[in-house]
């Protein structure tokens, strides 16, 4: 299988050594993942939407050659999953870089909107920092909807395995596919 890691930025992932991913697959990071790594080393590609956050990344030192910036009608749910088209999300946008360039196993970290908590579902690494304020903030409301766009990209996608990494102790909203799979941290540590 060719994999790709996608690094979501919600906070189960926080205290996960990405490092240790590098050896087993291309690794996918939205916006802000890059300030993390002043080396460069992570991400192989990072993804960004949004206009304050490419901004800040085009005039960073990260490597343009490993940014990308879908085009501006990626940038907003496609009218067959949701006909009134509202902003994506970055993590969703790096699924889709990933197919795109032929993985086919998407292992999935730091997507906490599936989490049934409504403090941690809109978690987000770097909350309150720049770029990350209120005009890019995802609301509660906001859930169901990126849960009908994710149901959707598995279903538009069934040769693509799905895993979703999650802490063994909460709740989430599932995903349902024969090509979804969920497990914990504590065995992508085993693996890795």
């Amino acid at each position: 299988m060719n994999t790709a890691f996608i690094i979501g930025n919600g906070t189960t992932r926080k205290g996960f050594d990405l490092s240790r991913l590098k050896p087993y697959g291309t690794i996918y990071g939205c916006n802000a993942l890059y300030r993390d790594f002043p080396d460069h080393s992570i991400p192989d590609f990072l993804v960004a939407i949004d206009d304050g956050i490419i901004a800040e990344i085009e005039g960073s030192s990260f490597p343009s050659k490993r940014v990308i910036i879908p085009p501006m009608d990626e940038r907003w749910e496609p009218a067959d999953c949701n006909i009134s088209r509202p902003r994506s999300n970055a993590g969703m946008n790096a699924m889709r870089e990933a197919i795109k360039a032929g993985c086919d196993q998407l292992i999935c970290l730091g997507f906490d909107f599936m989490i049934e908590d409504d403090k941690q579902l809109l978690s987000n690494m770097y909350d309150g920092t720049e770029n990350y304020g209120p005009s890019t903030r995802a609301s509660a409301a906001d859930n169901p909807g990126r849960l009908n766009y994710m149901q959707w990209l598995v279903s538009k996608n069934p040769e693509v395995d799905f895993i979703y990494i999650f802490p063994n102790d909460l709740t989430i909203s599932k995903i349902h596919g024969k090509n979804v799979y969920y497990n914990s941290y504590e065995n992508l540590l085993k693996h890795t």
